[in-house]
């Protein structure tokens, strides 16, 4: 059978790639919590990790940044969160009437 567009394979060695250099999404994953990234209504370029308790990061994606870049960057969020306590939030604006909680 051939394969067409819709069946393409995963990428060899893309998961052992993720998991050695992102170790806090992968245990947040594992752990069950979830990552969420693209569209968060009405953001429209975020990352979001919870660890299945509370949020630890939001992150609102900066122009041009690749999928590698915000996944490093909430790495580094998850990591700080775990450290201080404090949830790593880029989505709400202390001067907006809005408060955006998951």
């Amino acid at each position: 059978m051939a394969s067409g567009p819709d069946q393409r394979s995963p990428v060899k060695g893309s998961v052992k790639t993720l998991t050695k250099s992102h170790p806090h999404i992968e245990a947040i994953v594992h752990g069950g919590g979830q990552i969420m990234i693209g569209s968060i209504k009405p953001i429209r370029h975020a990352a979001v990790a919870h660890d299945g308790k509370k949020t630890l990061a939001m992150l609102r994606c900066k122009a041009g940044e690749s999928l590698e870049q915000i996944l490093h960057r909430l790495e580094l969020a998850i990591a700080q969160a775990q450290l201080d306590g404090q949830c790593v939030d880029e989505l709400n604006n202390p001067d907006s009437d809005k408060t955006y909680k998951f």
